[in-house]
């Protein structure tokens, strides 16, 4: 394969590849993979990792989109137990594949979050996901209440993923070097939440709603959804202030607020 000096990346696709020996073992030691694993790669690159992940699993199945990498990939990679397919991962079905996937990346920053939400599409099928990531959108992901990381997406991914980041990467770890900070996360989907909401689609309504003003108080951030007055009665009944403001909320508390404005027959 040509090394990474002979190699050109396409910055509209957002390569920025692996290269330091200490954080690949790193990666490869926290997957924890096993003999019985089917992996799913996404965007294997230059195959930095693939080399390593193949000999340790059952089966791995690496997405490339790049036509130059796809063919290089095929040719080194000739070992029965893997699979190199050229095609854009977000057009990609996942459907026919094992239902008992472990997914890991190192995710073109540009579309981290489409991926993670296909991920969260097809949950049922996946194990766990191990993801290299922006640093910003890590924390995010893994952000507690009353911080300014703290938004919908947080909420969306932690109501069906349970989020670690298990180790930050220094940009000087790729090349090209980007000019962000990376880190490497896990995401274990949730057989079934702590507290299902009943109507999910609600649910998500409200919380993007209550963070598209977040510096206003629930009781106005909510009203052009709801009437003020059942806004005040619920939070009254589940003893909430409705002066707080979104990022003041858990998760939970957003569950129990859909909960009983359902049970009102209120956003039915």
């Amino acid at each position: 394969m040509k090394n990474t000096s002979a190699f050109f990346p396409k910055k509209h696709l957002g390569q920025n590849f692996l290269i330091d020996p200490r954080i690949k073992e790193k990666i490869i030691a926290a997957c924890e993979f096993q003999p019985t694993d089917t992996v799913l790669e996404i965007g294997p690159g230059q195959g930095a990792l693939t080399e390593r992940i193949i000999p340790l699993v059952k089966e791995l199945i690496a997405v490339e989109t790049d036509p130059r990498l796809y063919k290089e990939l095929a040719e080194k990679f000739s070992d029965p137990k893997a699979t190199v397919i050229h095609a854009d991962f977000l057009k990609f079905p996942l459907r026919n594949l094992s239902p008992h996937l472990k997914v890991i990346g190192n995710l073109p920053y540009y579309i981290s979050t489409p991926i993670i939400e296909k991920m969260i599409i097809h949950r049922e099928q996946i194990t766990a996901l191990f993801i290299t990531i922006q640093r910003e959108l890590g924390e995010r992901l893994t952000a507690n209440i009353d911080s300014k990381e703290y938004g919908a997406f947080t909420c969306f991914v932690q109501y069906y993923m349970d989020v670690q980041i298990l180790f930050k990467i220094k940009n000087t770890a790729f090349r090209p070097i980007p000019k962000v900070q990376s880190c490497f996360l896990k995401l274990t989907p949730h057989r079934q939440p702590a507290l299902p909401a009943d109507n999910e689609e609600f649910l998500f309504k409200i919380i993007r709603q209550a963070f598209q003003q977040r510096r206003k108080t629930l009781l106005n951030s909510l009203s052009p959804l709801l009437e003020r007055t059942d806004i005040a009665r619920i939070f009254d009944s589940l003893g909430l202030d409705p002066k707080l403001r979104a990022e003041n909320l858990t998760l939970q508390d957003y569950v129990e607020i859909t909960n009983a404005l359902l049970k009102q027959g209120i956003g039915k």
